[in-house]
This record gives structure tokens, sequence and C-alpha cells, in this order.
């Protein structure tokens, strides 16, 4: 009986081995594709754009000043418009 009960085991143990074995492994998931960058999704430099704005409402501001502060206010104004040429110059740039 035991030599029966044996055999049996052991002939399931070879069958379910020999089904695991010609199962092949499962395919592995596809990557995700990688989208090349677009003019769509060029970085836009936000942290410029909002010194530009600020530039330009400091600009307003003085502009709209009721002293000239010994030439100081007009010296300010003409240092801005130079930063403003500059943060425009460096975003141009950066298009190519």
């Amino acid at each position: 009986m035991n030599k029966v009960l044996l055999s049996l085991v052991f002939g399931s143990f070879l069958l379910t081995a020999s089904t695991f074995a010609q199962t092949p492994p499962p395919a592995p998931a596809p990557a995700a594709p990688v989208a090349a960058p677009t003019a769509a999704h060029r970085e836009h430099h936000p942290e410029m754009h909002k010194a530009l704005r600020k530039l330009k409402g400091a600009k307003a501001d003085l502009e709209k000043a009721a002293h000239d502060y010994a030439g100081h206010r007009v010296a300010a104004i003409h240092l801005i418009d130079q930063a403003i040429e500059e943060i425009k110059a460096g975003l141009e740039s950066d298009k190519s």
C-alpha cells in the first residue's frame, strides 16, 4: 500500500513538474514610451519672467515718484532698464 501511495505521489509530482517546465514565462510588460521634448514641453523659465514683471513694476513705481532724490531715482530707472534688457537677452539666448 505504501508503495502504491508513494508511486501516486511521485507520479503526480512528475506530472506537475513537467507542466510547469513547459509553461513559458509571462512576457515582460512593455516599457512606457519616452516622448522627446518638444516646444510645448520646453521650460519657460518662470523665475526669469517673474523677475521681469517685478522690475517693470518697480520702474513704474519710480516713474510715479514725486521727487528726483538728487538724481538717484533717474539712475535707478536706467539701471532697471539695463536689468530688463539683460533678462530679455538671457531668455532669448536659451531659445536655441
